[in-house]
Order: structure tokens, then C-alpha cells, then sequence
């Protein structure tokens, strides 16, 4: 089965092509496309890959925040898409989950569901800042200069009621303990990694706190903001 996507989201007006995704729609084991909440469930109990103790808390806290327009940065097997669109889709919102490969297990075919096949960088660049985010989930490139610039350009484009969800500020299993190694130039976790970029930002805008398991679920908040979305 082909699924065809949007590139991006239609309400900013940026036209872009559509991408292609030749794979089959595949459902989670244990039938979670009938019943993923009990799935969720089973993950936190059971799961074994790096985010599973996760994906209940992604869910619960989407689900509860009432949005209606969730953002995925990072998306891999999609294993964390799920949690989300699953929210969107009882919310009547809608996900987009971006990354530069397409996802290569859970594959939604779903009208709440856009695929952004690119750099998220340039989609956070191109995201109209009328359209505020109410839920982020971060976990793409774990640099900290490129973590550093998703948090600028999140600052103009959610709220006070907004929820930013950030995975592996204690990468490593460093758990409970938040992990960053100044010593790395290049690569992945390079100059201090997500947790440097979210530990300095300012506590007079920003609060945060982090499940300590599963190399770490961040939650962060901006307090207020006079400038951008006031709620």
C-alpha cells in the first residue's frame, strides 16, 4: 500500500512536494491498533527499547492537555508517534511527526497524521507562528547547538499551556542522573548535549523537571510570555 503525505502544514501557506512512503501500514504487536492505550500499558511493564517506559506519559499527558496540535521532532521506528496520534485522533487534533527518514514500523494511515520528510530545524524555520504548539515531543539530533536552536525557535511558537517533552537528558542510562561531556566536539551528543541546552535556559521563563528512567522524559514549560502566544 502507497501512502501519500503532505510535506508540511497547509495553514502556513508554504506549498512543498508530497512524499512517498512504499511500506505496508503495520500495527504494533499484541493488536495495540485495537486497543493501543492496554498497549501502552504493556510497554511501561514490559518494554525494552529506550523510550517504552515513555510512551504511557507521552500519551497521558497529550491526551490531558486538550490540544490539538501535537509536533514529533525525531521519529525512527515510530514507536513514540503512536502515543501521539493517538491523543490527536480523541482530541480531534492532528499530529506532525518530522524526521529526514520515514518511519520503518508504525506507519499511520490516518487523517490526523502528516509525515514531514526534513531537517527539523528548517520545519520549526518555516512553522507558522500564528498556529501555537500545545504538545513537542523532541528527540532527533542530540547536539547541543542543535537542541540549543530548536528551543530559540520553540520560544516564538508555543505558550504557557504548552508542553515540551524532551527524551535522553540522561542518555546513556545514566538514570536517575542527568548526563552532559563538554569533551565531545562532533557528533551525536556533541558540546554538552540536550541536557546543557535546557539547563541553561533562563529560570525566570522556564521551568522543568525530568522522569528519571528510560534515559530520561524532560518536561518543560515556559511560564509566561509577553511577546508570542500568552496562554
Amino acid at each position: 500500500m502507497n501512502h501519500t503525505y503532505p510535506l508540511h502544514d497547509p495553514t502556513n501557506g508554504v506549498k512543498v512536494s508530497e512524499i512517498h512512503v512504499n511500506h505496508p501500514l503495520k500495527q504494533h504487536p499484541n493488536g495495540s491498533a485495537k486497543d493501543p492505550v492496554k498497549s501502552f500499558c504493556d510497554k511501561a511493564l514490559f518494554g525494552k527499547e529506550d523510550s517504552d517506559r515513555h510512551i504511557i506519559s507521552i500519551f497521558a499527558i497529550a491526551l490531558a492537555s486538550k490540544g490539538k496540535t501535537f509536533v514529533e521532532l525525531g521519529v525512527r521506528e515510530g514507536h513514540t508517534t503512536q502515543p501521539l496520534l493517538t491523543a490527536a485522533e480523541m482530541n480531534n487534533g492532528h499530529l506532525w511527526s518530522v524526521d529526514l527518514n520515514p518511519p520503518t514500523e508504525f506507519i499511520p494511515d490516518s487523517s490526523h497524521y502528516t509525515f514531514c520528510q526534513q531537517d527539523t530545524i528548517e520545519f520549526l524555520e518555516t512553522w507558522d507562528e500564528r498556529k501555537k504548539i500545545d504538545v513537542i515531543f523532541i528527540d532527533d539530533w542530540h547536539s547541543y547547538p542543535h537542541v540549543k536552536k530548536e528551543l530559540e525557535l520553540l520560544d516564538r511558537l508555543i505558550g504557557p499551556s504548552s508542553v515540551v517533552l524532551l527524551h535522553d537528558l540522561m542518555y546513556g542510562n545514566t538514570d536517575p542522573f542527568y548526563h552532559t561531556d563538554l569533551t565531545l566536539e562532533d557528533g551525536q551528543w556533541a558540546k554538552g548535549g540536550p541536557y546543557r541546552a535546557v539547563a541553561e535556559l533562563n529560570p525566570q521563563f522556564w521551568e522543568w523537571s525530568t522522569l528519571p528512567w528510560n534515559n530520561g522524559l524532560t518536561i518543560l514549560r515556559k511560564k509566561y510570555s509577553n511577546k508570542y502566544h500568552s496562554r
